[in-house]
């Protein structure tokens, strides 16, 4: 069977969790294994399931299974043995997390439902433990969440188009959330603030699109004004980070009374690196057609980081995603590319 032909194949997430508990069950490992092993092939139970006892006749540490089948010993190596330990997040927290931030044009109908799944097929591969989506429907919002069953899906609205959180199950857990409207926008936007941790790491996300175009400026500027004001007001030990599809020039962060102390743009503090500067971009991106021959490059989509006290993460690196067309079309998954940044957690 073919790659795509497998993908196609990939159950809803009612479906996925039962294979879950159905793989764990058999080998007397847990969700966490079970879920490294059905994801990699495509939630085929068998496959998984001989995959895992084939990795297991490399001898190692013995694990009794407390199955329907007593008496099967899974020989486990030392080498797995580490990683399974390693992927109980509440045991062990993980030293390093990831977001990713991204618009995903749900607006436009043109490939829609194969732009969705290549966004699909990105997060599967790249494992984000955040994600934050932009301009999402409804339709789009339910087939993330059939696809993307690994995530807790916050949604800021039920209608419409919005922004929507996930957060990676097993490596970072949610603890609330609450939508912040915006009264002067036309547009529907809002800010969803959503508060969740990694292990003793508290965590504020605050995901918003803001308004969009050159003549809607000034609600824009205080739309920015109400998130950093926000990020200002949390606990000092909280890490917040702030962002999503800004629609941001720089001369208006000016106007917002720039940067507050203690926040850093991430792509500035990863290395302002010219090759991830732009994210929407039409002379990289053909999604979008203008009747001009300037072909605007802009900054819209943006993250910030306030720090903790006592500091917590260190930013270690920015770059983009969805920059690769989507197989069998013109398009590319996004007329925005989305942005990542990845972290190291210190201890405390």
């Amino acid at each position: 069977m073919s790659q795509s032909e497998e993908e196609q194949n990939i159950p809803d997430r009612d479906t996925c969790q039962k294979l879950t508990e159905q793989f764990a069950e058999i080998t007397g490992t847990d969700v966490a294994c079970a879920q490294f092993y059905l994801q990699d092939r495509c939630w085929d139970l068998e496959r998984s399931v001989n995959a895992f006892f084939e990795a297991s006749q490399k001898g190692g540490v013995s694990v009794l299974n407390d199955c329907d089948a007593p008496g099967i010993v899974v020989n486990v190596d030392k080498k797995m043995a580490k990683k399974l330990e390693q992927s109980q997040p509440t045991i062990i927290p993980p030293s390093k997390f990831s977001i990713i931030s991204w618009n995903l044009d749900g607006l436009e109908e043109r490939n829609l439902k194969k732009r969705t799944k290549a966004v699909c097929k990105i997060i599967t591969m790249q494992k984000p433990d955040v994600i934050f989506f932009q301009e999402v429907i409804p339709e789009t919002f339910t087939y993330l969440e059939d696809r993307l069953p690994e995530y807790m899906c916050i949604a800021g609205n039920t209608e419409g188009y919005f922004s929507a959180t996930l957060l990676r199950r097993f490596t970072i857990y949610f603890d609330g959330h609450e939508i912040v409207t915006y009264p002067g926008s036309l547009m529907m936007r809002n800010l969803l603030s959503v508060e969740a941790h990694i292990g003793s790491l508290k965590l504020k996300l605050l995901n918003t699109h803001l308004e969009s175009t050159a003549e809607h400026a000034a609600e824009r500027v205080r739309q920015l004004k109400t998130g950093f004001k926000m990020v200002q007001e949390f606990p000092e030990n909280y890490t917040v980070v702030y962002g999503g599809d800004l629609n941001m020039r720089d001369k208006e962060v000016e106007l917002a009374g720039g940067i507050p102390p203690g926040m850093v743009d991430l792509w500035a503090a990863c290395g302002a690196r010219q090759t991830c500067q732009y994210t929407w971009d039409m002379v990289r991106n053909s999604n979008k057609e203008i009747a001009s021959r300037f072909k605007p490059r802009c900054r819209f989509d943006r993250l910030y980081l306030r720090h903790a006290h006592p500091r917590r993460v260190v930013p270690a690196h920015f770059g983009l995603v969805g920059i690769e067309k989507v197989a069998g079309t013109q398009s590319f998954p996004s007329d925005h590319w989305g942005i990542q940044a990845f972290f190291d957690i210190s201890d405390q």
